[in-house]
């Protein structure tokens, strides 16, 4: 608990401090194919509820990612484990801290103390989740998860890589990226919160583009600068808040375009009911699904092609590992 907290003191944002935290911890309790900075780069626009639009609180997505990583693509009775273990940590979380949701968790406050208690508890959400054993989804959800991605698979579509695939040019698509994106369908692990497209958008910005905040005196300024009222997140006071800016801007792209950035708004479907799912599949809503995921990738290059030229965050740190 003492290292999340020094870490979300020199790094200031939610999702990245928990991504470096669990790395190391994750690394500890069990074989982590040493993802160094780029996961912690891939988190770098999740904060605020993924782009600063309050919606699933990085205390959910860095996790998440974490499990990917360690899951790979290892199924168990017909469901990948990532899917099954990312539910199982929604749970937890959910009990735990009474939403998904960043603005739930943090509501009209103007320093945010509830996110100490996200990070801090962070590490023990993640054993947890990994000691639990076997997760026993209600019969219905894993019914309609099955056929769902059952249905995705023959299409060979999954929303968060179909966007990273698009992007080759821009960032590494490795095995690893895969398998720690792989929780991100349907709006993170079937949940139909936040589109999975958008979210795979928000955090390929990060991993091309994303700087790595570590200045205890940097995050104090900003944390000061949130307390009298002012603009906490101008791109100069934190490495990170370019990232965080980039993703916002993506996001209000997206709901401009699509009409919301919710995967069962705009599928109209409960992913978690057979039923649902089965419309899903008839009424073709993978085509759709794929044009969007098309879009964010082409708007996602566009954002990236404006920035200017230098060497990819990727290669310049990638193999230095956080601590």
């Amino acid at each position: 608990m003492s290292r999340a907290l020094s870490n979300l003191l020199r790094m200031g944002h939610c999702a990245p401090s928990v991504a470096c935290t669990l790395t190391g911890a994750a690394g500890r309790a069990g074989p982590l194919r040493d993802p160094g900075d780029w996961l912690v780069r891939l988190a770098a626009g999740l904060p605020g509820g993924i782009g600063n639009t309050g919606g699933e609180c990085g205390g959910v997505t860095a996790p998440l990612l974490v499990l990917g990583l360690r899951a790979g693509g290892r199924q168990r009775d017909g469901l990948p484990v990532v899917i099954e273990q990312g539910r199982d940590h929604c749970h937890r979380f959910e009990a735990c801290h009474g939403s998904l949701l960043c603005r739930d968790i943090l509501g009209m406050r103007h320093l945010p103390l509830p996110c100490l208690g996200v990070v801090r508890r962070a590490p023990a959400r993640l054993v947890e989740t990994l000691g639990g054993g076997p997760v026993s989804l209600p019969p219905e959800a894993r019914a309609a998860a099955r056929r769902l991605l059952d249905h995705l698979a023959a299409a060979r579509f999954h929303c968060a890589h179909a966007v990273l695939c698009r992007l080759e040019g821009w960032l590494p698509v490795t095995p690893e990226l895969i398998d720690a994106t792989g929780g991100f369908v349907g709006g993170t692990a079937l949940l139909g919160l936040t589109c999975s497209a958008l979210t795979a958008g928000v955090m390929a910005l990060g991993l091309a583009a994303g700087e790595i905040e570590g200045s205890r005196a940097r995050v104090a300024r900003m944390l000061a600068t949130m307390a009298v009222g002012g603009d906490a997140l101008r791109d100069g006071l934190n490495a990170f808040n370019p990232s965080v800016n980039r993703g916002r801007r993506l996001a209000r792209w997206f709901a401009r375009d699509f009409g919301s950035t919710q995967c069962r708004v705009l599928t109209r479907c409960d992913l978690s009911r057979e039923a649902e799912v089965l419309r899903f599949v008839e009424t073709e809503q993978v085509a759709r699904c794929r044009r969007i995921a098309a879009r964010v990738a082409e708007r996602v290059a566009g954002i990236l092609r404006g920035l200017p030229a230098e060497p990819s965050a990727w290669a310049l740190d990638g193999a230095r590992r956080v601590s």
